[in-house]
């Protein structure tokens, strides 16, 4: 899925944000092209090598040299390969924390905090989630309990309820004096 402008939109994060993140989204892909440019052109180099080495075989010179260049080629490849992967798999295993949290109830200008600071080391997915989520959720709601909102629902205050007939409280009416007083509001 690709990361628009449209998405972040959606997601309602804010238009200079918006941009902030375009801006970065936009210097790691080019980053990474450039990786993997950097390293196309090692495997056909690497490619390049082994014909010169099956050529060397072929006429019985230099093979040594050849084949040591051609190993550490597709080692290089090999070590990019698994780097690409390693880097996938952190970053949804960023995205599930980060979504973990959310279900947690961590006030969302919070999460990046959360995220900066949090060691994901311990974590672990599997199938596409985090494994004892339940467990990491009571560990952040005991750990990041100051991160937590909650909100609270308050009822009219009874104290100073409004008179009603002959200065009488609503609380001290009877239930004719209350309904003839409700009639007369309505009305």
């Amino acid at each position: 899925m690709a990361l628009t402008r449209k998405m972040l939109k959606a997601m309602g994060i804010e238009d200079e944000k918006i941009e902030q993140i375009i801006e970065e989204h936009v210097e790691s892909i080019d980053g990474l092209k450039a990786e993997r440019d950097r390293y196309k052109s090692g495997a056909e180099e690497a490619e390049g090598l082994r014909k010169q080495l099956e050529e060397a075989k072929a006429a019985g010179e230099g093979a040594g040299e050849y084949e040591e260049k051609y190993k550490a080629k597709c080692k290089e490849l090999d070590d990019y390969k698994a780097e690409v992967a390693g880097e996938k798999a952190a970053a949804e295993k960023r995205s599930l924390y980060r979504e973990l949290l959310k279900s947690a109830g961590v006030d969302p200008k919070r999460i990046d905090t959360v995220l900066k600071v949090s060691d994901l080391e311990g974590v672990t997915v599997k199938d596409g989630a985090i494994e004892d989520a339940d467990k990491l959720t009571e560990g952040i709601k005991a750990d990041w309990a100051d991160f937590i909102a909650t909100t609270t629902v308050k009822g009219a205050d009874v104290a100073h309820a409004p008179k009603g007939e002959g200065g009488k409280d609503i609380n001290e009416m009877s239930t004719a004096e209350y309904m003839k007083y409700k009639a007369e509001q309505r009305g």
